[in-house]
């Protein structure tokens, strides 16, 4: 089964505005439709018809919260894209609120790895949510990596800049993997001497 992991945005709704994402590095997940969450478009290039999906939004709450009214943009896109595809789709939630805390990163961290099934195909989308929740969601990977026999096929950022009229410029797609497979590596490192580990560390970015 294919995992899909977004992080919702709690942004006005006014400002998600779907733009098409040239990708910077593995061009065979650009999509040249414009789309608001930018998974989408990743989905859109690599989904086959046989496919079983369950996409898992993961929800920051709050008074000022918009990810209710984003989570069903992005439904109704996936599922207007989905119409070429034929793909079976399965939907659920990780609610967590507005507050960097440890109650806040357990329940990220155990809702979601109890929803992931073993041998699940990942792919993630952290283009939005607040910035601590990214570091939770790399713990819960490493977890269903580890224990469930997961496999993380793709993590991917939606870069755009807001000039002062308020629009979006500039967007792009990054496909940044390899930033958790670093996560990983540090993880091994603790019986490494000082010189092996920044020579391992120099030959990763060299790859």
């Amino acid at each position: 089964m294919k995992i899909v992991i977004i992080t919702a945005p709690m942004m006005n709704p006014d400002r998600l505005k779907a733009k098409q994402y040239p990708v910077d590095g593995n061009e065979s997940i650009e999509y040249e439709k414009e789309v608001r969450c930018p998974i989408n478009g990743v989905l859109a290039k690599t989904l086959k018809k046989e496919d079983e999906v369950k996409i898992i939004y993961i929800m920051t709450t709050g008074k000022n919260s918009n990810c209710e009214q984003n989570k069903t943009t992005f439904i109704s896109e996936l599922e207007d894209i989905n119409k070429d595809i034929g793909a079976s789709f399965s939907f659920d939630t990780v609610n967590i609120p507005f507050e960097p805390t440890k109650e806040t990163y357990n329940t990220l961290i155990t809702d979601l790895t109890e929803k992931i099934p073993d041998n699940a195909e990942i792919y993630t989308d952290i283009t939005y949510g607040f910035k601590p929740e990214i570091l939770s969601l790399f713990c819960a990977l490493r977890f269903v990596e580890e224990f469930r026999n997961a496999i993380v096929q793709y993590i991917v950022y939606g870069k755009a800049e807001f000039n002062k009229e308020n629009e979006i410029e500039n967007p792009r797609l990054y496909d940044i993997t390899s930033l958790y497979y670093l996560f990983k590596l540090m993880g091994t490192m603790g019986a490494t001497d000082t010189d092996t580990a920044t020579k391992t560390l120099k030959d990763f970015f060299a790859m």
